[in-house]
């Protein structure tokens, strides 16, 4: 039968996770040690780095990066302990690798510390933390059982998304994960901190979302569209200022993939109702979102109708900026074509230089958020 206990580290004595975690990974009846958590620094590696040299040989352990805290330096020193880690990036800023796991498994018994203490330095010692503590028999069945059902999950992470989930081997890894704004270099003090992933260029890399297991709300209700008083007067009214509309979740043709070898991308995206269900798509992005830029009809006599603009996108992926980019957009002024008595969109968006960044098979199935920032500058936002 299970035994449980309390660690509330910070709030009684002698119930820091350092000295809970040591003990644990020393357990001598113990053939696999397991640990999984979402933030790895260095300090705290070092705090249990010679129990977990001890042990190197039955230890795995799960990371969570692309979160603004774990660092080279904490994997760098599981490498030179004798640990293979496995990174886990979610892919997209919606999402986080949050658990913290520690466990040891034998043929009879277990210990799983599972709570809040991350493997930093504050997390073991310095933060108030509360775990709870298991000691487990595990020729209980529903003993076992829990030890399965809790770090089986993870395990099965392995080799079914290699871009989200990966081991680390080599130091050569920890450097391009730095590049790319994946891991955090300890040695360089810095302001605010950025998430995200960045290749070595300076751009975003995009990787599909991991896929995580959510329950569905009762009701989805839509996002609302911004709200503008009507001027007789004058009705091109700039948008307030903020999020002004959000897609569904984004296809090859929003993204210009090509589907095949004959297809070809047209290099511009439609704009929708998106998850703005209650607007009119086919005035809402020139009228409102679009309002105060300056729209001049197209050259050609035979494009007259086709009204051109441009703006300046701030293009942000994964958490990454990837910097501005002045793009060009179309509307077209038919009221009297099949499109527009359809209730279609009328108005795209021209990628343009941006659309190296953008036609990325990882970002398929992710949204794609649109901010008003005032005067003609706006942010794009995917996660």
């Amino acid at each position: 039968m299970a035994k449980v206990f309390a660690l509330t580290q910070g709030l009684a004595p002698n119930h820091d996770h350092e000295y809970a975690i040591n003990n644990l990974i020393d357990s001598p009846w113990a053939n696999d040690l397991f640990i999984s958590v979402a933030f790895v620094k260095e300090a705290g590696v070092s705090k249990i780095e010679a129990a977990l040299h001890r042990q190197n040989n039955i230890a795995q352990v799960f990371v969570g990066i692309s979160n603004g805290i774990t660092s080279k330096q904490a994997l760098a020193k599981l490498l030179a302990i004798g640990v293979h880690p496995y990174v886990i990036d979610m892919g997209t800023q919606a999402s986080l690798f949050h658990p913290k796991l520690y466990a040891a498994i034998g043929d009879q018994q277990a210990t799983v510390i599972v709570g809040s203490a991350n493997l930093t330095g504050r997390g073991l010692s310095g933060n108030v933390e509360v775990s709870t503590k298991v000691e487990l028999d595990l020729t209980e069945h529903d003993d076992s059982q829990y030890v399965s059902t809790l770090v089986d999950p993870f395990r099965a992470l392995i080799g079914q998304y290699p871009l989200n989930v990966f081991q680390i081997t080599t130091g050569n890894q920890l450097d391009d994960l730095v590049s790319e704004g994946r891991l955090e270099d300890e040695s360089v003090k810095k302001g605010a901190s950025v998430t995200g992933t960045k290749s070595p260029g300076g751009r975003s890399v995009a990787i599909p979302s991991l896929p995580i297991h959510r329950r569905k709300p009762q009701a989805l209700p839509q996002l609302l569209p911004v709200q503008v008083a009507p001027n007789p007067q004058n009705p091109q009214v700039a948008p307030v200022t903020g999020l002004v509309w959000a897609s569904k979740e984004l296809t090859e043709r929003d993204l210009n993939i090509p589907t095949g070898s004959n297809t070809n991308a047209t290099g511009s995206m439609y704009l929708k109702k998106g998850l703005f269900g209650g607007i009119d798509q086919r005035h809402y992005f020139k009228d409102i979102v679009f309002a105060g830029l300056t729209w001049t009809p197209d050259a050609r006599l035979s494009k007259r109708h086709l009204l051109r603009a441009t703006a300046n996108f701030e293009i942000i992926i994964n958490g990454i900026s990837n910097g501005y980019y002045n793009l060009r957009l179309t509307h077209n002024s038919k009221t009297d074509t099949p499109t527009y008595k359809e209730n279609n969109s009328m108005t795209q968006i021209h990628w343009g230089t941006a659309k190296a960044i953008i036609a990325q098979r990882g970002l398929l199935g992710k949204h794609m958020a649109l901010y008003y920032l005032g005067d003609s500058n706006y942010q794009i936002e995917i996660t």
